[in-house]
């Protein structure tokens, strides 16, 4: 009976390995592969034309040692900080706000939402077109219809990383606002029942209820904003191409220019392999959480 019993398991787990197969194939040729090849060609001179040339820890030794590097870091890490405590905090106070029935909240939580589903590329051409210069730019229109003064958001070398910040705030307000309304929905009743009889007012169950109990789904949100952040890129480039200057050089911005703009594939490889370690610690800080 025993080796029956182990031949069905073992005719399972093939059964399950076949099914799965085509995924792990696919893991491994767009995943593992180009993440083998970015770490071997990070130890290496190459401009993807002439044969490679071994050149050992010089292109990190040479990151470390770029003013511009080191910048385009801490301008992730402003960028990174800044966009998950602002999505996380109007997410929460969103959707605490509008979680009550009738039209007005069900047609504020949609109107949040609709960003959220715009296409990326799209949405950083409407905001594009908000930001950009006179006499297109929607926000100065109404700056100066309120007789405040207009501004060269996108070319201000002040302004620039706050626009590219606003953008993901007003882009993905909306997904973090559904996601913590399905948390606010799957606090049971009873104990919003028990604190009112209690005496706790909207604001004490907010606090010392809701809040609290929110926690595992923020610290998921945290977590996976600030993946996000890091790895942000498509807008960015889009909006300001890392400019004006450096001003909005977020880390994946300073990979393309370097790998696709001067083809220094070790240099640029060697700065993504810096950029994925970063990733990946956040990543498995997010997996033990959960």
């Amino acid at each position: 009976m025993a080796k029956k019993g182990a031949g069905i398991e073992a005719k399972i787990g093939r059964t399950g390995y076949a099914f799965t197969s085509p995924v792990l194939v696919h893991y491994a040729i767009f995943f593992w592969i180009p993440l083998v090849l970015i770490v071997v060609v990070s130890f290496t001179d190459w401009d993807m034309f002439n044969p490679m040339k071994f050149i050992g820890l010089k292109n990190y030794g040479k990151l470390f040692a770029d003013f511009f590097f080191r910048k385009a870091i801490l301008i992730s890490l402003i960028y990174t900080v800044s966009t998950t405590f602002l999505l996380v905090f109007l997410g929460m106070l969103i959707a605490v706000l509008f979680d009550r029935p009738g039209p007005i909240a069900s047609t504020a939580r949609v109107l949040f939402f609709m960003t959220a589903v715009i296409p990326l590329i799209s949405g950083a051409a409407i905001w594009v077109y908000i930001t950009g210069p006179e006499p297109y730019s929607g926000l100065n229109n109404v700056m100066r219809f309120l007789g405040l003064k207009t501004q060269l958001w996108q070319a201000d070398r002040n302004l620039a990383l706050p626009t590219i910040i606003g953008f993901a705030v007003w882009k993905s307000t909306g997904f973090n606002v559904l996601i913590f309304t399905a948390g606010i929905r799957g606090i049971p009743k009873e104990y919003h029942d028990c604190a009112e009889i209690d005496g706790a007012n909207a604001y004490q169950r907010m606090i010392y209820l809701t809040i609290p109990l929110l926690k595992p789904i923020t610290i998921f949100l945290v977590i996976t904003n600030m993946i996000g952040g890091w790895a942000a890129f498509t807008p960015i480039w889009f909006i300001t191409h890392g400019g004006p200057g450096s001003a909005t050089r977020v880390m994946t911005a300073y990979i393309y220019e370097y790998g696709f703009g001067r083809f220094e594939y070790g240099y640029a490889c060697a700065s993504a392999v810096i950029l994925i370690c970063i990733v990946l610690i956040f990543t498995y800080v997010r997996l033990r959480k959960l």
